[in-house]
C-alpha cells in the first residue's frame, strides 16, 4: 500500500491544485447563480389577487424527501418507479418533493407519476447542484417563485452540499378546484445539521428568511401551506419553535413526524380541519428514501364574509 501510495504521490500533487482550483472557480462564478424566478414584484397575482375561496375546499398534500443523490441515494430508478406508483394509488392533489436533484431521476419520477392526476411540475433551480425542490399539482400553477437562502454552511465543506443545492424556499401558486381561486405552497429544505453546533445559528436565520419570503408573498386571499424538510423536531431542535412563532404556522399532521412536516398558515379568513394523515415509507417492497413521507387530508374552510 506504501509502495502504491508513493506511485500515486506525483500524481495526485499534481492534480490537487487543478481540482481545488476547479472547485474554486465554480464556487465563485457559477454557484452565486439562481436561475429560479426570485423577482417577487413580478408577480402579476400579488398585484391583483383573485377572490378568497367561497366554500370548503379539501386537499390531499404530500412531503417527501427522496434522497435522489449521488453514491449515498442508492437504487434510485426502482425507488422513483414506486414513488410515481405509489402516487397513482394514493391520487394526492399537491406533492412538496425534497432532495430531487438529479435530473434524470426527476424526469424518470415525473414520468412514473402519469395516472397519479399529478400533471403539472414545477423544478427550481439553484446554484451548481440545484435546490432539490420540486413541487408537482393536480391542478394548474399559476406562479412560481423562490428564496435562495443567505445563511448556509460554508463554500468549503463540499461534501455536506447544502451550499452548493443553493438552498431555500420555493413558492407554487395553485389553482383551486371549481373556480375557487389560488393556494400558496410553500416548500423547503433547511440547513442540515451535521452534529455541529455552529449550523444551529444558520438554520434559525434561515427559519427567519423564510418568515420574510411568506409574509411578503403570501396572497391575502389565498389559503397557505408550509411543507418540507425542516431538519427541526418539535421540542428538540432549534428553529422549530421560531418558524411556528415567526410564520404564525399549525401544524397539519394527525401523526408524529420527525423532521418532515406539513403546515398551514393560521389566517382569519381560513380554518383548516385535518381529516386523516399517513406515514409513506415502503412500496411494492421497497424502502422509498432515508426519510419517510407523510400525508394529510385537509379541509380549508373559509371563514364567513363578516369575519374576513
Amino acid at each position: 500500500m506504501k509502495r502504491l501510495f508513493r506511485g500515486c504521490l506525483p500524481t495526485l500533487l499534481v492534480m490537487a491544485p487543478i481540482v481545488w482550483g476547479t472547485v474554486w472557480l465554480t464556487a465563485t462564478f457559477v454557484n452565486p447563480r439562481t436561475p429560479s424566478n426570485t423577482d417577487i414584484a413580478s408577480s402579476e397575482l400579488l398585484r391583483n389577487p383573485p377572490p378568497a375561496p367561497a366554500e370548503p375546499v379539501t386537499l390531499t398534500m404530500v412531503t417527501f424527501n427522496i434522497q435522489s443523490l449521488w453514491v449515498v441515494g442508492l437504487k434510485r430508478p426502482a425507488r422513483m418507479r414506486a414513488l410515481g406508483d405509489l402516487m397513482q394509488q394514493f391520487q394526492p392533489d399537491i406533492v412538496c418533493w425534497q432532495e430531487a436533484f438529479i435530473d434524470k431521476d426527476r424526469a424518470l419520477l415525473i414520468e412514473s407519476l402519469e395516472g397519479s392526476g399529478l400533471e403539472y411540475h414545477e423544478y427550481y433551480p439553484s446554484a451548481t447542484m440545484g435546490s432539490g425542490l420540486m413541487i408537482s399539482s393536480r391542478y394548474p400553477i399559476r406562479e412560481a417563485l423562490f428564496h435562495r437562502f443567505e445563511a448556509s454552511n460554508p463554500w468549503h465543506r463540499v461534501w455536506e452540499g447544502d451550499w452548493w443545492a443553493g438552498k431555500g424556499v420555493a413558492l407554487a401558486r395553485i389553482e383551486l378546484p371549481d373556480g375557487q381561486g389560488v393556494v400558496d405552497v410553500y416548500n423547503t429544505h433547511v440547513q442540515a445539521g451535521y452534529g455541529r453546533p455552529s449550523y444551529i445559528p444558520v438554520r434559525l436565520d434561515q427559519m427567519r428568511e423564510t418568515a420574510a419570503f411568506m409574509a411578503a408573498t403570501n396572497l391575502p386571499t389565498a389559503p397557505a401551506f408550509y411543507l418540507g424538510d425542516i431538519n427541526a423536531r418539535d421540542g428538540r431542535n432549534a428553529g422549530y419553535e421560531l418558524i411556528v412563532e415567526l410564520a404564525n404556522l399549525e401544524r397539519l399532521l394527525a401523526v408524529p413526524s420527525s423532521i418532515d412536516h406539513i403546515f398551514g398558515v393560521v389566517d382569519r379568513g381560513f380554518e383548516f380541519e385535518v381529516e386523516e394523515s399517513w406515514e409513506l415509507d415502503r412500496h411494492l417492497g421497497i424502502r422509498l428514501s432515508d426519510h419517510n413521507g407523510y400525508a394529510s387530508r385537509i379541509r380549508i374552510i373559509p371563514a364567513p364574509a363578516e369575519a374576513r
